[in-house]
């Protein structure tokens, strides 16, 4: 969020590392109460404040999600200490079957998605927010509809206020009444979406674990997480984005630098599998098999 909250709000983003290898996310997002007390008391001897704090469930990049018990402990430190809290769930309808027969084997535990609402309805505190919006689980981002539920009502009156110049117009708003209003359309689309996103996401964890290439396993979003710093030949930014210069000249196949997550390690990549169809993808996959065994060949 540094390009937006940080160029429009002056907000100064604390980089919290929970991680460093990405064995150490088998199970999810690492981030617990006691990282948050170190990261209080870090900024606060800085003479700082920390005021604000965002979690994505379903992760971008890693496709990680918070478990509602470790939600609802977040929850309570940020309440006790009157820190912000806003989980995003932008990706929250795409969710990764993981008893998928490829990919069952991969999670440490069966973890299920739970929405940040159901904390919130019990919480009742004005110091909890949840975002979401249309624009990935139903493929609209053009739409550019959001939604913000908060109980604090200074939030809500600064939200009015942004909101006389970005209101939706009238054909999106009739659009999306007469879709949402579909209930059959809408459960089988989520459905059918889910069953071909893990589809995809099976095909791509299958093809890297079989190049040997480390990688997080996703139970939600649009990301695969993986760790290609193998291939780097120097060890630093630049040496990242050559390699990613390289294998989008040598197998046309773009994917995302870790450089702009600000990952500390350099070669870590985001894949974003979806955004072909199955047999696109499995042409990718080839090439990129093709290619990891010509460089360590």
């Amino acid at each position: 969020y540094t390009k937006d909250l940080g160029n429009f709000s002056k907000i100064e983003r604390y980089d919290l590392v929970t991680h460093h290898e990405i064995s150490e996310l088998a199970d999810g997002p690492l981030l617990t109460v006691d990282d948050l007390e170190r990261a209080w008391e870090d900024i606060t001897d800085s003479g700082r404040r920390f005021r604000l704090l965002i979690l994505t469930s379903p992760d971008n990049p890693t496709g990680g999600i918070y478990d509602v018990d470790r939600l609802k402990l977040i929850a309570d430190w940020c309440i006790a200490h009157q820190v912000h809290l806003i989980v995003n769930e932008i990706y929250g309808l795409s969710i990764i079957d993981t008893g998928h027969p490829d990919i069952r084997d991969d999670y440490v535990s069966q973890m299920a998605f739970s929405s940040f609402a159901q904390v919130m309805k019990v919480r009742q505190s004005e110091y909890l927010h949840l975002w979401y919006s249309l624009s990935k689980d139903l493929g609209i981002s053009g739409f550019r509809v959001g939604i913000l539920w908060t109980l604090n009502k200074r939030a809500l009156e600064a939200y009015e206020n942004l909101n006389l110049t970005h209101s939706l117009s009238n054909y999106t708003q009739w659009v999306l009444s007469r879709v949402l209003t579909e209930d059959e359309f809408i459960n089988d689309f989520i459905t059918r979406n889910q069953q071909r996103l893990t589809d995809s996401y099976a095909l791509a964890a299958r093809s890297f674990r079989d190049m040997g290439v480390p990688y997080v396993p996703a139970r939600g979003s649009l990301f695969l997480w993986v760790d290609l710093s193998e291939f780097l030949e120097e060890d630093s930014e630049s040496g990242e984005m050559s390699l990613w210069r390289r294998l989008f000249d040598e197998t046309g196949v773009l994917l995302t630098p870790g450089v702009g997550f600000g990952h500390t390690k350099h070669g870590m990549f985001r894949v974003v599998y979806p955004c072909v169809q199955y047999e696109e993808l499995e042409v990718a996959m080839i090439r990129l098999a093709s290619y990891v065994e010509n460089r360590r060949a």
